[in-house]
């Protein structure tokens, strides 16, 4: 072999041997990567991942608290006394009194009614006061009021008001 020869193999040889040298330390790093993920994996405890386990029960409890909300409303799509007042209608009375336009059911809690006088919304629970007077019990389809030792009970209909 000449000179020319020996310094290309040379010159091949070495850098087969740093290309190996580097291989063998990227698969040492790889190994080790391994390893340590598979430790990580065989000491992580499964099913633990408190922060998880309490935002899933609080997305149960909120939707469990939505499935039990049921809103009843008396509601005719055809009254236009709910847009615009008619003079000499009885139903035009209704924007003068009080009178009950909804009712939420919150399941085992106090209801939530929607009491209307003057022109104005009141979403009111038992005990609240509206119109001068009190309200005394609210189930899911009645509304119980007392005023000046009189007590009249609203339903979701508008055949009783006051005056």
């Amino acid at each position: 072999m000449n000179l020319r020869e020996k310094f290309i193999w040379n010159i091949s040889l070495t850098i087969a041997a740093l290309v190996s040298i580097i291989s063998i330390y990227n698969f040492f790093q790889v190994g080790s990567n391994a390893n340590d993920y598979y430790d990580k994996f065989i000491n992580e405890e499964v099913g633990t991942d408190k922060e998880l386990e309490k935002k899933v029960s609080e997305l149960e409890k909120n939707y469990t608290f939505r499935d039990n909300l049921a809103f009843n409303i008396f509601s005719d799509p055809a009254d236009l006394n709910r847009v615009v007042s008619i003079e000499g209608s009885s139903r035009g009375k209704k924007r003068k009194s009080l009178w009950v336009s909804g009712i939420i059911n919150r399941g085992g809690k106090d209801n939530i009614a929607i009491m209307n006088y003057k022109e104005q919304s009141f979403n009111v629970v038992k005990g609240d006061s509206v119109a001068g007077g009190v309200i005394i019990d609210i189930s899911p389809t009645e509304v119980t009021f007392n005023k000046n030792d009189k007590t009249i009970k609203y339903n979701l209909s508008i055949k009783n008001t006051l005056d």
